[in-house]
């Protein structure tokens, strides 16, 4: 929904243009400081920091129950008047009436009472366990989310950079393609050219504004795709400050040891599979929890009453009088059997569920990084012939000036070979680009 909605802002900002912008400040970043605006601002990340909180308040509820239950009670209540009894008794000396004392119309009392779990068949030990596996797993959600956070970041910078060099280029032709409608029109007024010269040049010139036009709409969907990641105003104007490497990123292995070794990594660092490993932990210790209905519970207990009158005491009195008592309690349900033993089967079937996850996962991970590997050294292959067309280009510029200078070319030709170099450069810094985002790609792959 998020998504759509930037998505219309950018057509609405494309349709008006891009003057309200020029006339803004614009606000440099570096790819640094992208990364840590969007940690500190994705929503997305702060619901995962928000469930590993939750998860660390769960741990510390369960282990307070090895902590003793302690209760404090204290109630006051005015009885009504009663008549005193009697009761009539036979005695070695004859009959004889025994009368009750009256009662006492008002009664207070302060209870403390202790309970204290002795056994519980393994069930508060497991439930712990069972809580720290699942802490874990939101510590490895919210270490994912933060490397998709820097993924998405890194890739939409560089896109921005990207689309900035495309239209700064596409501004180049464009002004180039202009000269030479002029030239050629200047070439027909001379007789030198003909119509259909000027009828072709006007055509480029049209191709090269509707480039212009593209790369203008191109970068504006970056500035708010990296806007909305960093949580700045879709209407700010934003600017990189990085520029691409110098030279390209290594290749990345396809095969044989190195490969192997790179899915070893991503195998023992990806955040995921952690997630994925803790959640079979919480499961194994689910079924643990399930098994505890086995077994009965025994507590210790005590308490201390201070009442007036204590009912405890015989015969009573209007006056405050402590008493305590200590225990053991034990109970099973026995009528509960079934139902635990379905609960420890459904317990056994989630933690089976969840080794085939992790294996799901685990090879989903190794394609993943095969797949990284591959498109970046497909991308350093597509760099290098970039690299060499621009060398065929510079090389070409260079002899239609000379030829030029000599009177052999004319202007036209000229202004041909600086747009062919133009365009050589612009592809090869944009394979530069791609070859920098395949390389986080695969940095993001192996979890690093």
């Amino acid at each position: 929904m998020r998504a759509s909605v930037v998505s219309c802002v950018a057509m609405v900002l494309v349709v008006v243009g891009t003057a309200g912008l020029a006339s803004q400040p614009v606000r440099v970043l570096g790819l640094t400081e992208c990364i840590a605006l969007a940690l500190a601002s994705d929503p997305g990340l702060r619901v995962s920091e928000l469930e590993s909180a939750a998860a660390n308040a769960r741990v510390r509820e369960l282990r307070g129950q090895y902590v003793p239950s302690v209760s404090l009670q204290a109630g006051y209540s005015r009885l009504s008047e009663v008549t005193p009894g009697s009761l009539s008794i036979q005695t070695p000396l004859g009959p004889a009436t025994a009368a009750f004392p009256a009662s006492l119309l008002n009664s207070t009392v302060v209870r403390l009472s202790v309970q204290q779990p002795l056994f519980t068949g393994l069930r508060i030990a497991s439930s712990i366990r069972q809580a720290d596996a699942a802490r874990a797993s939101a510590g490895s959600d919210l270490q994912r989310s933060r490397s998709e956070v820097r993924y998405a970041v890194t890739d939409a910078y560089w896109q921005l950079e990207k689309s900035a060099s495309m239209e700064e280029s596409a501004a180049e032709v464009l002004a180039q393609a202009e000269r030479k409608l002029a030239d050629v029109r200047t070439l027909l007024d001379q007789g030198v050219a003909t119509q259909n010269d000027v009828v072709q040049a006007a055509m480029r010139l049209e191709d090269a504004r509707i480039d212009s036009q593209r790369a203008a709409s191109a970068r504006e969907m970056a500035r708010l795709r990296l806007a909305q990641l960093i949580g700045a105003p879709l209407s700010e104007a934003l600017n990189s400050t990085d520029e691409p490497a110098a030279a390209a990123p290594d290749p990345a292995p396809t095969f044989g040891h190195g490969l192997e070794d790179l899915v070893a990594r991503a195998l023992a660092a990806r955040p995921e599979l952690a997630g994925a490993r803790s959640r079979i932990g919480a499961q194994d210790a689910a079924v643990d929890v399930a098994r505890a209905g086995r077994f009965p519970t025994v507590f210790i207990t005590g308490d201390y009453t201070f009442a007036d009158p204590n009912p405890r005491v015989f015969p009573q009195s209007d006056q405050f009088t402590g008493t305590w008592s200590v225990g053991i309690m034990a109970s099973f349900d026995i009528g509960r059997y079934p139902q635990v033993s379905a609960q420890e089967e459904q317990a056994r079937s989630r933690a089976a569920q969840a080794r085939e996850a992790l294996r799901g996962q685990s090879d989903a991970v190794a394609a993943e990084v095969v797949r990284a590997a591959i498109l970046l050294n497909a991308t350093l292959a597509s760099y290098e012939s970039l690299r060499r067309e621009t060398s065929q280009a510079e090389e070409n510029a260079r002899y239609m000036d000379d030829r030029f200078r000599l009177g052999a070319a004319l202007e036209s030709a000229r202004l041909d070979g600086q747009s062919m170099l133009t365009r050589a450069r612009l592809r090869e810094r944009a394979g530069l680009i791609d070859c920098l985002i395949a390389k986080a790609g695969l940095d993001r792959a192996v979890g690093e």
